[in-house]
């Protein structure tokens, strides 16, 4: 704590200096985040982590600005700190340690001209009228271009930098060259009275040992996200890989109209690829001793939302459906690939949990499966008090013969990161399903308090003859009971 308020007064002298000598406005904006869970936020049947755990977490954004055309913006993150932990600081004593930088870049404008540029570390996020993105949700560095040719046209230039020497390697993987992993991508908004659109692109250059070796970076959703499933017997450390550079694009349009509102219908279509070409499975598969492998993975999501806005709350149906894999565990995926995605299609099983409170249970993303869901959101009978309702059921599009071809001992489409553990979303064939019901509460205490209440509960219905004895170290049930706190500044 000393650490920590000897780092928070120093950031003060320097910003007050910083504007008395450069005439420059700071502004402070940020929020609080608390979190007290009762959970079962895994399908392991050994699970051993507590049920009831307690955290927090601080964003605090400072802005430094010059003037209209040039600004600062750095944003740092304090936590995740879960109560409790010696490793985060927040032990007997505390003296937490967790302070992270997740942006940091500087907004200016190109003179005598409308058009921004951003560089640095920022946010980037591919459009998604239904349930934001589910190709990429992420922050990284890189620079942004964007401006707008008309009132109504706008265009947004990006480049990331995701990966470069994120591996140590291994065997055929150990090689600093060929490891950097780059995006370009070209988003067009298309604003109309009642009508939104916005078609985008994004291309990738993907080094053929950037998701290959040991991982010293946070490669291990994109390992998940961007590759097929492996062979029984294959994995990252005994396949054979070539020199060649991979590439990686995906293409997709979103759009929103409120022209009948209140009722509103947005959509969203997604097509990606990426080939880092072919390997060699050095121990094989059913006795082989070499066997070809194709890193190719190539598929499409649809998704749907539909609302219509009553006085007393917002009732609306959500629908999904995206490519399944075949049964060749060796000729590739079927599947979308993903990069970094943030898919809120519920509170639970994806990414639309509030605050810090546990979420993304079934995966980041729903590619590989088609949804319905059923809600209703904004309920209101008293002032400042809200609730949401949602049920939903999900099945996969994936081939039923795939997991046992592929040898999988594990429902999901995964990679162990450097501890061991598998990352990655829960893989449903055509014979699997899952149900997911959560109720949600919002209560606004002050103008800037805000205390959140979230149950939800997802049950697996995974087929037998499908998994086999992969069933017997699963637990189909999840369950949360959270209690979040937020103070927005």
């Amino acid at each position: 704590m000393k650490r920590l308020t000897t780092l928070l007064l120093a950031a003060g002298l320097i910003c007050s200096a910083f504007s008395a000598a450069n005439a420059a406005d700071i502004k402070a904006k940020g929020m609080w985040d608390f979190s007290f869970e009762y959970t079962n936020d895994s399908f392991d049947k050994h699970n051993s982590s507590d049920r009831f755990g307690a955290a927090q977490r601080l964003r605090t954004q400072i802005d430094v600005i010059a003037s209209e055309s040039l600004k600062g913006v750095v944003y740092f993150e304090i936590g995740d700190t879960h109560w409790g932990h010696a490793k985060d600081g927040a032990s007997l004593g505390t003296d937490g340690r967790t302070v992270e930088v997740r942006y940091s870049y500087i907004d200016w404008a190109i003179p005598e001209t409308d058009v921004l540029v951003r560089m640095g570390l920022q946010p980037f996020v591919m459009p998604g009228f239904v349930a934001g993105s589910a190709v990429l949700d992420g922050d990284g560095a890189g620079i942004t271009i964007g401006g707008n040719f008309t009132e109504n046209v706008g265009a947004n230039l990006f480049w990331l930098r995701a990966e470069n020497d994120n591996t140590n390697g291994y065997g055929k993987w150990h090689d600093d060259q060929n490891n950097a992993m780059d995006f370009v991508g070209l988003t067009l908004p298309l604003t109309f009275d009642g009508v939104k659109i916005t078609p985008w692109g994004m291309y990738g250059f993907v080094g053929s040992r950037s998701l290959g070796g040991d991982a010293k970076g946070d490669i291990d959703d994109m390992r998940a996200g961007m590759l097929p499933v492996l062979p029984s017997g294959s994995d990252l450390t005994t396949l054979e890989g070539n020199r060649s550079e991979g590439n990686a694009w995906w293409v997709g349009i979103t759009g929103e109209m409120t022209t009948f509102s209140p009722f509103r219908l947005a959509g969203d279509f997604n097509y990606g690829s990426v080939d880092m070409g072919t390997v060699r499975s050095l121990s094989g598969y059913d006795g082989a001793t070499s066997k070809t492998i194709d890193l190719k993975r190539s598929g499409w999501l649809a998704s749907a939302i539909a609302e219509y806005k009553l006085d007393f709350g917002v009732p609306g149906l959500l629908l999904w459906y995206g490519s399944g894999d075949n049964s060749n565990p060796y000729d590739g995926s079927e599947r979308m690939p993903t990069v970094d995605a943030g898919w809120s299609g519920s509170s639970f099983g994806f990414d639309g949990g509030y605050g810090i409170s546990s979420d993304t249970i079934l995966g980041t993303s729903p590619v590989g499966t088609w949804g319905v869901a059923l809600r209703m959101k904004d309920i209101s009978f008293m002032e400042n008090l809200t609730h949401a309702i949602q049920v939903g059921y999900y099945r996969g599009t994936n081939n039923k013969n795939m997991p046992a071809n592929a040898g999988m001992t594990t429902f999901h489409a995964s990679y162990p990161d450097a501890t061991g553990s598998m990352v990655g979303s829960t893989y449903l064939t055509t014979k699997d399903g899952a149900w997911e019901a959560t109720f949600d509460t919002d209560y606004q205490i002050y103008k800037d308090l805000t205390l959140a209440v979230e149950l939800g509960y997802i049950h697996l219905s995974l087929n037998d003859g499908v998994w086999g004895n992969v069933l017997d170290n699963t637990n189909r049930n999840a369950y949360k009971a959270s209690v979040n706190m937020r103070y927005a500044f």
